[in-house]
């Protein structure tokens, strides 16, 4: 398994936090238009540099928004994470900015109806113990990180657990398994795919960060993914209408239904295929069809095949065609269904590589994009690609080291 570099820590600090909650801390410094974190603007429309004038939607939309043409990639100068800095847990007179907050095999969720961006509870292996949780508003015309919550005391942190002994959630590589519920204002940890330690220990608890109350709720709250078996690299796909998450687990494909954090049985894997089967495999539900499309079956990556689902439980080939049917076969993926171009956006890891995945054809071709591309992605993508319909478009965070970009589908 691929991990970074261990973080030298003293696990015998005992000085606890300075403050549980960060309620209102923001990432300072650097204003938008000016340098970034990054490296480089984005040519042309830079957030801050756009004129008025664009189309108006929803009462309006940023001024970084305004001005951009469909498929023109624009970076948003000072939303690195680099810029909001956190208490290191085992000595919290310093601050710090670990890259590993996303690095570390990360990602991110979003409420589509405020275009609100969260991360929670991302380190995990040697990597990053912090399970602090964030927001950004991308719809600000100047986006910032806030700290919500800061992390766990040193103390109270120990390695392979699935829980600090404060009760709250241990940090980990999230892979695909971050994800807003705006019924319940809640972030969810669906799974955990490498908790800080050694490297060796996943889980299967599922756990909710209150944005009422800036915190975890108490363990045992939710139901775990059922069946047992790897979390790592687990595939989510989510409703955009409910919430809902599909995912396999323990020979079954499965269903999270939002609105009662119950679990159900959808599909079985097939005879010829172990658990691994969409390990790592991009995913994203069609609501339009009322499908879900795995573009990775382990077991046929030669074939080029996907796995599609249905809602009623039918579960077949997906044979990708096309010129990028290699690309959208790949592991590690972000993918998301638009809605207004009824196709599967997908990015690859590479630059401003764009893959469009038509939904009934599963034919794949790469999109061509305008502006200056954002950088290589660092240990994947999977879900710092988030479609935001209100803005029109894909935020992407391709490193924690890089300001977040954006990509107009319209």
């Amino acid at each position: 398994m691929r991990h970074v570099a261990l973080f030298a820590v003293l696990l015998s600090c005992t000085a606890p936090p300075t403050g549980g909650t960060g309620g209102g801390s923001t990432a300072g410094g650097s204003t938008a238009g000016g340098s970034t974190a990054g490296g480089g603007t984005a040519g042309g429309n830079t957030a801050g540099g756009a004129t008025a004038g664009g189309t108006v939607w929803d009462g309006g939309v940023p001024s970084w928004r305004q001005g951009l043409v469909k498929w023109q990639w624009v970076e948003l100068p000072g939303t690195s994470l680099s810029n909001q800095p956190v208490a290191d847990p085992f000595n919290t007179s310093t601050m710090v900015t670990p890259t590993a907050r996303i690095d570390a095999w990360n990602g991110l969720s979003a409420n589509r109806d405020t275009s609100e961006v969260y991360l929670a509870c991302a380190g995990g292996h040697g990597d990053w113990a912090g399970n602090e949780a964030y927001a950004i508003d991308l719809s600000a015309d100047l986006p910032r990180w806030r700290l919500l919550r800061g992390p766990t005391p040193g103390n109270q942190i120990s390695n392979d657990v699935a829980y600090y002994a404060d009760g709250r959630p241990s940090s980990t590589h999230l892979y695909y398994a971050l994800h807003f519920v705006r019924a319940r204002n809640r972030i969810f940890k669906m799974s955990s795919g490498s908790v800080w330690g050694s490297g060796n220990g996943n889980n299967n608890k599922v756990d909710g960060f209150n944005l009422a109350t800036n915190d975890y709720d108490p363990m045992g709250t939710f139901a775990d993914v059922p069946g047992g078996g790897g979390a790592i690299s687990r595939p989510y796909a989510y409703d955009p209408n409910t919430d809902d998450a599909y995912t396999f687990a323990a020979g079954q494909f499965r269903k999270w239904t939002a609105a009662t954090a119950a679990w159900s049985n959808v599909a079985a894997r097939p005879s010829y295929a172990n658990d691994d089967i969409v390990q790592e495999s991009p995913s994203a539900v069609d609501p339009t069809r009322q499908r879900v499309l795995f573009t990775r079956n382990a077991y046929r990556t030669m074939q080029r095949q996907g796995l599609l689902l249905t809602f009623g439980g039918s579960l077949t080939d997906a044979q990708l065609n096309g010129p990028a049917a290699a690309q959208a076969n790949g592991g590690a993926n972000g993918m998301q269904y638009v809605p207004t171009e009824d196709s599967f956006v997908l990015k690859t890891g590479t630059a401003g590589e764009v893959v469009l995945l038509n939904p009934d054809t599963f034919e794949a071709r790469v999109q061509a994009t305008t502006g200056t591309a954002p950088p290589n992605a660092v240990n994947g993508v999977y879900t710092r690609w988030l479609y935001l319909p209100r803005l029109r478009g894909i935020a992407y965070l391709p490193r924690g080291s890089a300001n977040f970009w954006f990509l107009a589908t319209e």
